[in-house]
């Protein structure tokens, strides 16, 4: 081995504790690569529903309305191989580095079979869609764009258990520089189908599907290429494949499967309130779909900086720094609430230049407006309630979280939906107060728990 080399190997397996540790200069090292790696993504499913609206609102309507019900599908599976950064922020906090690539072992045993659990779902869509009331203008759209991004679930899922793995040691540079060039290729592949471009005929949304899964093939390679380099085998032994062993999955089901419930739970609801949506009117629709993205835009990063508090958690409570631990939570949950804050007040005062850049309809501006303010609205509370699951999950607490959400989702957020917005009249405007509520309650029910500090003795790896 090299000087170079060993050099690398011993950064890899340096000691998480030093001077920065928990501080507002180490979260923001992490979580600015994170931010940008985050708005990316949100970008890129913006770069669909921006382009496709320059087709028709149906197919706009479509592309946003396949969107969320495919991440629908792919939310129990991506969120339980997400659960994979805790395991690997403990075990490398606690210098178990012989262990890591085991979990990651584990997670990608299981993307065979989730992935063969999503593909068993595309027979019934249309009869799902059917059900849901879609409109007959936007129903082929919903189709064509579900079905297409479901057939390329493996890579998304791939994409995942790599990040994971390299954010849980916290490396958040990696993931940012992926993510950015599978966008860019997404954009130049969104203009080139949708539209066509010499032999390769125009193919609307079917094309803004096919840019996206392309894109999303690409991201795998890269990470798998980063994952299986010397650097990380020599550190981790990545390239050693073998079968984790009964144990393993064991104990990471146990911790994931309930982070999957979680994430099920919130993109069920949600998938039902624009279920709900779409069966008012197509200009109603796109103004939740434009709406929807942009709230994206605050979610991403708020929810990267969720991610750094599980990193930073993880890590310190696998290297016994309690202390630490609770420093990165309280740094974490004040920045993500600071930002979410801004991105709030800026969603009211830009409201309406905000639509009218994705639909010049004077319809959809003046719905899209009033529901800009709604969410604008919440951002506070969105931002509490995200950081705090953050610094739950790289405890391991994941089974609470998935309680609250269920009991909040199906007791609350679900009824008040039809509720507000069929009983009361309210359309479009009554199901995104009753997201409102949903949320508030959701971010009190999570700070209490944090409060209560029983995340502070727990330990996965």
């Amino acid at each position: 081995m090299s000087e170079g080399e060993q050099k690398t190997q011993n950064d890899l397996k340096r000691s998480v504790v030093n001077e920065r540790s928990g501080s507002t200069r180490e979260v923001f090292s992490l979580a600015y690569p994170l931010v940008i790696s985050f708005l990316s993504f949100s970008i890129m499913g913006i770069v669909d529903t921006f382009i496709i609206g320059r087709v028709g609102t149906a197919e706009q309507g479509g592309v946003g309305m396949g969107q969320t019900l495919a991440w629908t599908v792919f939310s129990f599976f991506t969120g339980a191989i997400s659960a994979l950064t805790t395991f690997v922020a403990q075990a490398y906090g606690a210098g178990k580095h012989d262990t890591l690539a085991k979990w990651v072992t584990t997670t990608l045993a299981l993307v065979a079979p989730m992935s063969l659990i999503g593909w068993l779902t595309i027979p019934f869509l249309p009869t799902l869609v059917d059900m849901m009331g879609t409109t007959p203008e936007v129903r082929p759209h919903v189709l064509t764009y579900m079905i297409v991004r479901i057939w390329g679930m493996p890579f998304i899922l791939l994409n995942f258990a790599f990040s994971a793995f390299l954010r849980g040691l916290g490396d958040t540079r990696t993931p940012m520089f992926v993510t950015i060039a599978a966008n860019v290729v997404n954009a130049l592949l969104d203009v080139i189908l949708i539209f066509g471009y010499g032999p390769i005929p125009a193919l609307g949304v079917y094309g803004a599907a096919q840019a996206t899964v392309i894109a999303t093939i690409i991201g795998a390679a890269m990470y798998a290429r980063v994952y299986l380099s010397a650097k990380h085998h020599a550190a981790f032994g990545t390239r050693h494949l073998a079968w984790p062993g009964h144990d393993y999955i064991v104990r990471f089901l146990k911790i994931s499967l309930p982070v999957g419930g979680s994430w099920v739970v919130e993109s069920v609801s949600w998938a039902v309130m624009t279920i709900y949506v779409a069966s008012i009117d197509p200009a109603g629709l796109a103004a939740h779909v434009i709406v929807f993205q942009c709230i994206h835009f605050s979610f991403m990063p708020a929810a990267a900086i969720s991610i750094v508090a599980s990193t930073l958690v993880g890590q310190y409570l696998g290297a016994e720094r309690v202390d630490l631990a609770k420093r990165s939570a309280r740094t974490t949950i004040f920045w993500g609430t600071a930002f979410m804050a801004t991105v709030g007040v800026a969603f009211y005062l830009l409201r309406e230049q905000l639509v009218g850049q994705f639909n010049a309809d004077p319809e959809v501006i003046k719905t899209g407006a009033t529901l800009i303010i709604v969410a604008a609205s919440f951002q506070v509370f969105d931002a509490l309630g995200i950081t705090t699951s953050g610094v739950l999950r790289g405890a391991g607490d994941t089974r609470y979280p998935l309680y609250v959400q269920f009991g909040a989702a199906w007791g609350l957020f679900i009824p008040l939906i039809f509720l507000f917005g069929k009983t009361m009249d309210g359309g479009v405007v009554g199901a995104w107060i009753a997201a409102l509520t949903f949320i508030v309650v959701l971010a009190v029910a999570m700070v209490f728990r944090y409060l209560g500090g029983k995340w502070q003795k727990m330990r996965v790896a």
